[in-house]
This record gives C-alpha cells, sequence and structure tokens, in this order.
C-alpha cells in the first residue's frame, strides 16, 4: 500500500509529537532525580553537622557546572519546601516532648495552684524563647548579607573550616560537661542562641554550632542536642513564614510542582532517620569523623569551586 502525502505529513506529525514528548519526559526525570538528590542533601545534613546550606550551595554550583538544571541559591520556594521537610521530622521525632511542653506552658498560666509541677517544662519553654532572640535580631538585621553569601561558594568553604574546629572541639571537650535539661540556665540558653547565629552563615552547621555552645558549656550531649533542635524548630518556622508569600506567590510552583514535591518527601524521610545516626554517633564520641570530612570539603571548595 502506497503512502500519500497525507499520510506522510500524518506520521511525520505524530513522530515530531512523540520527540518533543519525549524530550519532556527526559527533562522530568532529570529533574526528579536532581531535585531528590538536592533533598537528600539537606534532608542528611540538616541534623549532621556539616551544614546543610552549605552543602545545597556547593551542590548547586557543582551541578550548574555539569550544565544540570538546579533550583538558584536565592531560590526560595526551593527553600522552603525542603527546609519544611526537615523541620516536620524534627518535630515529628520530638512530637510527645511538643505536646507536654506546650500543654505545660499554658497550664502553668492558666492553673496557678499546678506551677510547682509544671515548672521545669514552663523554665525550658522561657529559656527557648531566649535562645531564639540572637537568630531572630541577626537574621533581621543582616538578612541582605546573609543571603548574598549564598551565591559563594568558596565562603562556604570558608565557612566549613570553622565547622571542623567546633566538631574538633566537642571531641576532645565537650564530652566532659554532666548538666543535664533540669540544669539548663539563662547562661546557656544565650551562649547556645549566639552559636546558633553564627549558623546563619552557610556553611557553619547549625546542630554543629549550637551543640558546641551547650556541651563546652558543661551540659550532657543529651541535654546539648535536644535543647539544639528545639531552638531550630522555633527559628526555622519563623524563617518559612517570612517566605511564604513569596512561596504562593512564585510562578516556579505549578511548573516544579513534582520535582518540589518529590524533593519535600525525601527532605522529611532522610532528616528523620539522619537525627537517628546523628544520636548515636554522638552516644560513641564520633564527631571528629565530621570534623575531618568538613576540612576536606571546605579546602576543595575553596580551591575549585
Amino acid at each position: 500500500m502506497f503512502l500519500t502525502i497525507k499520510n506522510v505529513l500524518v506520521y511525520f506529525y505524530i513522530y515530531l509529537i512523540y520527540n518533543e514528548c519525549r524530550g519532556e519526559i527526559m527533562k522530568l526525570l532529570k529533574d526528579i532525580i536532581v531535585y531528590a538528590i538536592l533533598g537528600a542533601i539537606q534532608g542528611f545534613s540538616e541534623p549532621i553537622p556539616i551544614s546543610s546550606s552549605g552543602h545545597l550551595v556547593l551542590f548547586q554550583s557543582l551541578f550548574s557546572k555539569m550544565g544540570l538544571m538546579v533550583p538558584q541559591m536565592n531560590d526560595v520556594t526551593f527553600e522552603v519546601i525542603v527546609n519544611t521537610g526537615s523541620l516536620i521530622a524534627i518535630m515529628y521525632y520530638y512530637r510527645q516532648d511538643i505536646i507536654r511542653l506546650i500543654k505545660s506552658f499554658f497550664s502553668y498560666i492558666a492553673k496557678p495552684e499546678e506551677r510547682q509541677t509544671l515548672l521545669p517544662d514552663f523554665r525550658f519553654c522561657m529559656l527557648l524563647i531566649v535562645a531564639t532572640i540572637p537568630a531572630a535580631i541577626g537574621g533581621a538585621l543582616f538578612n541582605d548579607k546573609i543571603e548574598s553569601a549564598f551565591s559563594n561558594a568558596k565562603f562556604v568553604g570558608c565557612m566549613l573550616l570553622i565547622t571542623a574546629i567546633f566538631l574538633m572541639l566537642i571531641h576532645k571537650f565537650g564530652y566532659k560537661g554532666r548538666r543535664t535539661t533540669k540544669n539548663l540556665n539563662l547562661w546557656d540558653a544565650l551562649r547556645m542562641g549566639i552559636f546558633q547565629l553564627f549558623a546563619l552563615l552557610p556553611g557553619i552547621s547549625r546542630s554543629g554550632s549550637t551543640l558546641t555552645g551547650g556541651m563546652l558549656g558543661g551540659l550532657d550531649q543529651k541535654a546539648a542536642r535536644d535543647f539544639s533542635f528545639f531552638m531550630f524548630m522555633p527559628v526555622s518556622f519563623g524563617a518559612i513564614i517570612l517566605k511564604l508569600k513569596h512561596f504562593l506567590t512564585s510562578s516556579t510552583v505549578a511548573a516544579l510542582w513534582l520535582p518540589y514535591l518529590i524533593s519535600f518527601i525525601v527532605s522529611g524521610v532522610v532528616t528523620y532517620l539522619a537525627l537517628h545516626l546523628l544520636f548515636s554517633i554522638l552516644n560513641k564520641k564520633k564527631l571528629n569523623y565530621f570534623s575531618y570530612y568538613c576540612l576536606v570539603v571546605g579546602i576543595i571548595a575553596i580551591l575549585f569551586l
């Protein structure tokens, strides 16, 4: 059967559509893989003291050099999505403590007759508020300068060297503390809050810096780690709220909703698993391994990125 001109044109049109669809599907798959990797990097490096923001900057820079499409370093939408994934995972891990603290805080105010029993939890909440003040003030005053640091991979490398020093200090001197959560005081909250302020810079690990402030101040590792992650919750939640308007009006959400969704899920799941890994490493007193890692990655970033 001979092909007519009409049939040839139809087959050619189908072929063009097929190629276009195949190209779009391959592009989508590539985007999903890249965003999933970045979500996993965020999830792993949020609890683990190697700086999630710093690693996102480094990998975004690396992927860009490889010609892969990645969220820009100032992509607020992507930042909100993966940070929300990590926040939800950490809040889920501490869900029972969060519920108890919220109940105790408001019961202390509403029920004076029970204040003696509720005082430890109420005091913990007040210290938590104090600890978040330095990062809140610093973020408000220096937001523009902090944002500009996210476009400089070499700066991130320098900050990773500081993180390496923090972790080595913990390894050498941090495990001598014996004070538990019941012994937290105002100076502990202020000191850890100031260390969290430093971690606004990409490359300085938030968990690493706050653990340094807590454990070198005499807290045992459990008290320091728990207070550190409770400090993360209000600061992260506040940052998400501030950027929510930009997220809701972003034009990239509709175009990249599936890669964004994948990065959100991966970030949350990996964060939850990484929490367990961090606590195991803290119990084994092996944070020096991450100190060596940050030292090597920092030097590589300074020299080659």
